[in-house]
């Protein structure tokens, strides 16, 4: 898991946000206005959820923290425009998933053919235990999937609700909640 990305104190203002935070819309606020500590105390319980939406999408740690990076700074950089309609962390998760589908369109489809030794060690074959091996199964199943599905059962896993999934991929409700259900289904008959 990557540590604290906003960690740079040159790279974020101080001093705007008051020492006792009551609630997310004063760290928006105070965000918004340039404070760097405001924004580290929005980002931080919601990075972790954003990198493994990242991972599970781009299938690699190193794109993963890639578009992870990409998601921080258009957060940061586009505060003016969080509206407030939904919460902050389903925004960055919208903010991800358009960071990690970044990364994936930006790839070469034949980098890993061309050096498959530098290839990232699957975890199955290091011989780790029974949770490891759950894991990589877990992976390829969501692999099977369809985009779509994969992406909106990783944003509803993720935390979002129905509503602010179906409007971070903008398609209907109802739409989402078949996705949802045909995702899950599927993983269940796959994984037993």
């Amino acid at each position: 898991m990557p540590g604290n990305l906003v960690g740079d104190d040159d790279l974020l203002p101080r001093g705007i946000l008051p020492e006792d935070v009551p609630d997310d819309a004063t760290l928006v606020a105070a965000a918004r206005a340039g404070d760097g500590e405001a924004f580290r105390r929005l980002w931080a319980p919601v990075e972790r959820r954003a990198f493994g939406l990242c991972f599970h999408l781009t299938d690699n740690r190193s794109d993963a923290l890639d578009a992870l990076q990409e998601a921080q700074l258009a957060a940061w950089r586009g505060m003016d425009r969080f509206e407030g309609r939904a919460p902050f962390a389903a925004w960055v998760l919208a903010i991800a998933r358009n960071a990690a589908l970044s990364v994936i369109r930006r790839r070469n489809p034949h980098d890993d053919l061309l050096f498959p030794e530098a290839a990232e060690p699957r975890a199955a074959e290091s011989g780790f235990d029974e949770t490891v091996a759950g894991l990589v199964d877990l992976r390829r199943a969501l692999a099977t999937l369809t985009p779509a599905h994969r992406e909106a059962l990783l944003l509803w896993a993720g935390g979002l609700t129905y509503e602010q999934t179906a409007a971070t991929l903008e398609v209907p409700l109802n739409t989402v909640k078949v996705w949802i259900f045909r995702a899950r289904k599927s993983l269940r008959e796959l994984l037993g």
